[in-house]
């Protein structure tokens, strides 16, 4: 279910009109897993049962930690716990990958494999709750957290249907002590905002902006290069909007609703540097990979060549984690190979002297994020280096006319872009949007959704388009 149709829009009312006569927090949480349950379901009824299955057997694990009376057994529960998770999450996820790569080894050496192929379906969401669910038990057993006495509790953190397909990953330290307090229902303007917020960010500019990019990447040996990068760029803006716009919706839903989400995007393109960059852009996963995989591996604290190491091994899985292809893994290896190079020379700490070198930075990386978005969108390798070629050995070919795209479609992108830039922009002066709406007279909030509306009705695609992190 989209949050951007009808049928969410009845769905979310429904769910408000009986939460009205549900007065106790038990029966308040029975209410909003059942309605968890049935948005997920929307997508495909069966694997709601794989989720169930999983938590209740990460509740018992981590009960089996919290009451063992010896660290070693603890290790061990938390050790099945994490292979259990990953293994379920490696199956759907990775399968059909590894034996695409053994049949091509094996087509390399004129072998062919006897075993019947299969084609796995990925269930929408394995890669959030999956983490949230290990998080939870390494939570326990590093005594950060204590299990709650119920697994009604914990099944509805795990299923809470604003955050479970898509994100942010929240934390159970972050999340279940909030449910200990009957949720109040609370319609406030600034959660009002964020989520108009949201929707104009992924209807008006991600959908429009992708209808470009697809066209362009679709058939890049059509264009010349100054498409392509014009197609590049465009995909930095339209990922950013199609899942920062997600999280806007996630959280507002959220916060409407009684709970609350951190903040998962920080005006990334404002990053100076990697490390500054991986600060503001999907944090909650950021963060996840610094405390549960960075720091457990050793950090910084064992010399530079574990650093080194610790850093590529923490960004090539965090290039897997989106997806089974190697462009997600040569995506993570140039942001490892990146954040090396500039702790490698100290280049964070000539930034906080040198205003000159900070501007440069910012524009080089940048420019380095842009290309890096060219191979997180191109799964095809062939056609992946066919285009970095197009963008490295510049064609200098200006026009536009007679290439077969459309020129109002093209001007329109470029309008698009350059909208979204300037509000960016000022967003970022004004310490956020929806904030700045909200803290205004209610006349302005009222021309602010005017307008917003009014933008949705003319720029709404004839398609729905997935958000694209319902891949991942």
């Amino acid at each position: 279910m989209l949050f951007q149709t009808t049928e969410f829009l009845l769905f979310f009312f429904a769910l408000i009109a009986v939460l009205v006569f549900a007065r106790t927090n038990k029966t308040r949480k029975i209410v909003f897993l059942v309605f968890s349950c049935f948005f997920y379901m929307w997508w495909n009824p069966i694997f709601i049962l794989l989720i169930l299955f999983t938590v209740s057997f990460d509740y018992w694990i981590s009960l089996q930690i919290f009451k063992s009376d010896s660290t070693q057994k603890k290790r061990n529960w938390l050790l099945l716990s994490i292979i259990i998770n990953l293994s379920v999450l490696a199956w759907f996820k990775y399968a059909n990958f590894l034996q695409d790569n053994i049949i091509s080894i094996a087509s390399f050496f004129d072998k062919k494999p006897n075993w019947t192929t299969f084609n796995i379906i990925l269930p929408v969401g394995i890669s959030f709750y999956t983490f949230e669910a290990i998080s939870y038990n390494i939570d326990v057993y590093r005594k950060d957290l204590e299990p709650p006495k119920s697994l009604l509790d914990f099944i509805t953190f795990v299923t809470f249907f604003p955050k479970l397909v898509a994100g942010p990953i929240v934390r159970p330290a972050e999340f279940l002590p909030q449910m200990k307090e009957v949720p109040k229902i609370n319609f406030n303007s600034t959660a009002i905002f964020l989520i108009l917020n949201g929707l104009v960010k992924k209807i008006v500019i991600a959908d429009n902006l992708g209808i470009f990019v697809d066209a362009i990447y679709q058939n890049a040996h059509n264009y010349p290069s100054i498409l392509i990068v014009i197609a590049a760029v465009a995909f930095s803006f339209q990922i950013y909007c199609d899942f920062s716009g997600y999280t806007d919706i996630a959280i507002g839903i959220a916060s409407i609703l009684g709970y609350q989400f951190n903040t998962n995007f920080n005006k990334p393109y404002f990053a100076i540097s990697p490390s500054d960059f991986w600060k503001r852009w999907h944090i909650s996963l950021s963060s996840w990979l610094r405390d549960y995989l960075y720091k457990p591996l050793g950090g910084n604290k064992k010399g530079s060549f574990f650093t080194y190491r610790n850093l590529m091994i923490t960004m090539l899985l965090g290039g897997l984690w989106h997806g089974a292809s190697w462009n997600f893994m040569i995506w993570g290896f140039l942001h490892g190979f990146i954040q090396i190079i500039y702790r490698l020379f100290n280049i964070d700490l000539i930034l906080e002297k040198n205003k000159l070198m900070k501007f440069i930075s910012f524009v080089l990386f940048q420019i380095f994020v842009i290309f890096t978005w060219i191979v997180f969108r191109i799964t095809n390798l062939t056609q992946l280096k066919f285009i970095c070629k197009k963008v490295i050995f510049f064609d200098f070919n200006f026009s536009i006319a007679s290439i077969g795209l459309g020129k109002l479609q093209f001007f329109s992108t470029i309008g698009i872009m350059i909208t979204f830039l300037i509000v960016h922009i000022i967003s970022y002066k004004i310490g956020g949007l929806h904030k700045y709406i909200s803290a205004r007279h209610y006349t302005i909030q009222i021309a602010f959704l005017f307008i917003a509306i009014l933008l949705l009705q003319i720029f709404w695609p004839t398609h729905e388009a997935p958000f694209i992190y319902f891949q991942f």
